[in-house]
């Protein structure tokens, strides 16, 4: 039976105990949940802690606003809403015969099957998933990349950083976890999932856990019987694909137009949780409202209270990275 290698925090009486964690949503449904999710923090501890990062990477620029007790909680304060300008004028001039944006596409040819870009102007990636497949290349370097390394830097608070919490009356774990919250029914966050995966992999720090919460197919009642198909078919490609990384094969993929690469030889995760929204058998199901408020509520209580302690003394002996950090201490 496996040991906790880390000492449970037990915060002092009059104190609030915080894991720190980043919160990295990919599409749509990213935004349902992560609204409530501050919403939960913020009603816990008067103002959501530095070290709680949050970002809704979309290719969609609509924001998403929950109401709790008489209180809005949006998502404007970190939604980055990624252009799709790129892609439109790649897409254009890729009709047109350019030989320049031809000769540039080049690097991007064994991984993006160009005969099936397809980009309209119209919010999201409307199912076209080699328009995505190529859309977060193109965004990546400038978009993506820096904001990762910003959010991840909020992980492990500086001594200065550790001072400011106790005065606000946080006691912070030695753990740390990340989460990627994307839906697996639609386009942004399947052609999304795979990269972010391996690139947080590649740049998190060596104690820090790798979650991952994927909305199956399922979970997407409210779309049309032809988005319900064709997103059984994306999930489908992307988690064989995914799981392929898992079992042994690597990602080495250029992601951006600068030669930026994410090259991966582990795994891409340390747990993937999939959600769909039935209970009791599939007798019941949950309307997308809430789902999104299940998962908020799970990701808070990790978060802030001993579930989270117990989960990842767990899930940490399973992670080779976080022993060793701990044993070099």
């Amino acid at each position: 039976m496996p040991h906790n290698d880390f000492a449970p925090v037990i915060p002092p009486e009059g104190t609030l105990r915080v894991m720190p964690s980043a919160y990295i949503g990919l599409g749509g449904y990213a935004k349902a949940v992560f609204p409530r999710l501050d919403a939960h923090f913020q009603q816990h501890y008067g103002v959501r802690p530095d070290c709680l990062p949050m970002s809704i990477f979309d290719f969609d620029e609509a924001q998403a606003e929950v109401t709790v007790d008489g209180q809005g909680f949006s998502t404007q304060p970190y939604l980055r809403a990624l252009p799709k300008k790129p892609l439109l004028d790649f897409a254009r001039k890729m009709r047109g015969k350019h030989q320049q944006t031809h000769a540039f596409l080049q690097r991007f040819t064994p991984y993006v099957d160009f005969a099936h870009v397809q980009a309209v102007e119209a919010p999201g990636l409307n199912l076209f998933v080699q328009s995505g497949n190529l859309a977060w290349r193109l965004v990546w370097e400038h978009h993506v990349l820096p904001d990762l390394t910003s959010k991840l830097q909020q992980l492990h608070p500086a001594p200065h950083a550790q001072g400011q919490l106790e005065r606000q009356g946080l006691v912070a774990s030695p753990r740390s976890a990340i989460w990627v919250i994307a839906g697996g029914g639609s386009t942004t966050g399947p052609t999304g999932l795979i990269p972010m995966l391996c690139e947080l992999k590649s740049l998190k720090p060596p104690q820090t856990n790798l979650f991952a919460v994927v909305f199956t197919p399922a979970a997407y009642r409210d779309k049309t019987t032809h988005h319900q198909v064709k997103g059984r078919a994306i999930f489908r490609a992307t988690l064989t694909q995914l799981l392929a990384i898992y079992d042994g094969h690597e990602f080495d993929q250029p992601y951006g137009v600068n030669g930026h690469r994410i090259n991966l030889h582990e795994e891409p995760f340390d747990q993937l949780f999939l959600v769909d929204g039935s209970i009791m058998g599939g007798r019941t199901t949950l309307t997308t409202d809430d789902l999104a408020e299940l998962v908020a509520l799970f990701l808070y209580q990790v978060a802030v209270g001993p579930i989270g302690e117990r989960l990842l003394g767990l899930i940490g002996n399973l992670n080779p990275d976080a022993q060793e950090a701990h044993h070099a201490d």
